[in-house]
């Protein structure tokens, strides 16, 4: 691993940084012109790093990434001069997202992977275990708190007092842990995401492809929540289809965990 690897992993993590920000900045809370200065100075910081590594790639037999990198490095400049000439604020906001699947799919998928020359950092892999596992927890955690909002509803709309007091938590109360609970545990997702896709490109021993069916489905399932994520903050997603959405990406996880050596298999 030289500058340019660090500085292609550094610009993911600031577009994901951005992509969290932008997200939260959609809604209407007082922190809102906050987040969207977060979520501007980290695009920013991607935009440059972006722009450093297209002017280095041509000094490296990566071929294959020289278009992908022109592309999103245009279209963070776009972007940015898009925020100082007409105050356009919320273009990255898409922009990141993209920018930040894009690299991902390049990493995980169509980088050219050869045999680690090196033994990876023990704090890598198990950073990486450690933040997908406690993302697996929140997801947990999410579905649970998602079915009990859906049964205090159900008994909200037919009445049923001794049910809603029994609970004795507030269906208003149920939706904000739902909320926060998806939104740490789609982050953790993301940092096990990355540091997997650093680890499986540098310093994987073996042949990737044995693992291409847990990455197709880790990557599946990280899409999912971030889709249940955006249609919660863009669309005003109703609380209900939210808690609905939940269960299904916890489905989905649940699938992956029971399913995954089948999977790599039948894909490798």
């Amino acid at each position: 691993m030289n500058l340019y690897h660090i500085g292609v992993i550094v610009a993911l993590a600031a577009f994901a940084f951005s992509s969290i920000f932008y997200l939260n900045s959609f809604n209407s809370t007082p922190n809102r012109s906050r987040f969207q200065k977060w979520a501007y100075y980290a695009f920013v910081t991607a935009t440059f790093l972006m722009s450093a590594n297209t002017i280095s790639i041509f000094n490296f037999s990566a071929s294959h990434l020289i278009s992908t990198f022109i592309l999103i490095t245009a279209l963070c400049w776009i972007c940015v001069l898009g925020k100082i000439i007409f105050d356009f604020r919320m273009l990255g906001a898409f922009v990141a997202p993209f920018a930040m699947i894009v690299l991902l799919i390049q990493f995980l998928f169509f980088a050219p992977h050869s045999p680690a020359e090196v033994t990876a950092p023990s704090a890598l892999l198990y950073t990486h275990i450690i933040a997908s596992v406690l993302g697996e927890a929140f997801a947990i955690i999410a579905c649970i708190l998602a079915v009990i909002y859906l049964m205090q509803q159900r008994a909200m709309k037919e009445k049923q007092l001794n049910r809603l007091q029994a609970a004795q938590m507030p269906i208003s109360k149920i939706n904000t842990a739902l909320l926060s609970t998806l939104w740490i545990g789609f982050a953790l997702l993301t940092s096990g995401l990355i540091l997997g896709a650093v680890y499986s490109q540098f310093y994987l021993v073996g042949d990737r492809a044995s693992l291409m069916g847990k990455i197709i489905w880790a990557f599946a399932v990280w899409l999912w929540y971030l889709a249940t994520l955006v249609c919660k903050n863009l669309a005003n997603l109703p609380a209900k289809k939210l808690a609905w959405m939940t269960i299904i990406g916890f489905g989905l996880l649940v699938i992956g965990l029971f399913g995954i050596n089948n999977w790599s298999y039948i894909v490798g």
